[in-house]
């Protein structure tokens, strides 16, 4: 959880109770976790600079042999601003306020953050990380499953250790093992064709939901305060949709739901990946964005007047399929094609 004090600090600041200020937070921090998976880097007025650090595939040799060490993603974090603030673009990311509207949260989130990093307070952040005083110095700590989720195109890779040929032993003992090396290197070359194809951190990238995305908040600005409305309840409409159709384009209305299957930054790719779920009878179209300047590619599928109709979809869809999976909710009418309509 977020503690306490910085709730209560941000919910005085605003003028809301302290379950909207846990929501504010939660969601902002989600808001970071999105746009470093899209942009690899983000800077936050009181908080510090943060960025994803690509490590090549790494090769040693020792005595012992050579070891082939799997590339990954490290989360870098420097306590300085690096570049704009980037607190009002995450905060209209997922709230769809006005840039007007946006102003007075940005400031409360600022203050708030500014105080806890002058007074070096410990800040715990499930999901994202820790912010705590280690050593002398005041730094991050990022949650191990922020790093998991950082490193997924990555996670079944392993060291690979190439032995070195022992000359002493007999030419008959060692002849089994002639066609060793060549086999492992054509392993590792595999390996390697297959994070380059498949794994590269250009071509795929996978874009949580923002937890706090349906509250829609809407404040109203009175002087210096900040009202959260908060919404009506959701209708829910009698009738289902199901993702049956396997026509080229999918219309959803506004305030529908569909299920958002994996998330590419490659046109190509994505093209590729709706051949293949289409070969398994799953419907799948495009949804295209942009984050920070970077396009990325959506594949979603179904149509759904609510969200348990959805739920109930994704319930029967293969595991393979289903694992990365999330529901999200239409905010405005639109229509989103498959492979002809690239």
């Amino acid at each position: 959880m977020i503690n306490h004090d910085l709730i209560e600090e941000l919910a005085e600041l605003l003028n809301v109770d302290s379950e909207e200020s846990g929501s504010l937070l939660n969601a902002f921090f989600s808001g970071m976790v999105t746009a470093l998976l899209a942009g690899r880097k983000l800077s936050v007025k009181g908080l510090g600079s943060f960025s994803v650090l690509h490590v090549p595939l790494k090769k040693q040799s020792d005595a012992s042999g050579t070891t082939y060490t799997p590339p990954c993603n490290r989360l870098k974090y420097d306590s300085r601003l690096s570049g704009a603030d980037d607190t009002a673009r995450i905060v209209a990311m997922w709230s769809l306020m006005t840039p007007g509207e946006v102003k007075p949260i940005v400031r409360a989130f600022a203050k708030v953050f500014s105080q806890a990093f002058k007074q070096q307070r410990e800040i715990t952040i499930n999901g994202f990380g820790r912010f705590s005083k280690d050593q002398g110095a005041y730094g991050f700590l990022p949650e191990r499953s922020l790093e998991e989720i950082l490193n997924r195109d990555y996670q079944n890779l392993e060291d690979v250790v190439l032995p070195l040929n022992d000359k002493s032993q007999d030419r008959k003992e060692s002849k089994p093992y002639r066609y060793a090396i060549p086999l492992a290197l054509l392993f590792v070359l595999s390996l390697m064709a297959a994070y380059f194809y498949y794994g590269s951190p250009e071509a795929r990238v996978s874009i949580p939901a923002p937890v706090y995305q349906e509250k829609k908040l809407k404040p109203v600005v009175h002087q210096d305060q900040v009202i959260i409305q908060k919404p009506p309840a959701e209708a829910v409409p009698s009738k289902e949709l199901s993702a049956s159709s396997v026509a080229d384009s999918l219309v959803l209305e506004k305030e529908e739901f569909t299920i958002v299957l994996e998330t590419f930054r490659m046109e190509q790719t994505a093209l590729k990946e709706i051949g293949r779920l289409r070969s398994e009878k799953i419907p799948a179209y495009v949804w295209s964005g942009a984050l920070n300047g970077q396009k990325y590619f959506r594949l979603m599928t179904g149509k759904f007047s609510t969200r348990d109709g959805a739920k109930e979809y994704l319930k029967g869809m293969p595991k393979k399929i289903a694992g990365g999976a999330y529901i999200q909710q239409v905010l405005k009418k639109g229509v989103f094609h498959g492979a002809k309509g690239l």
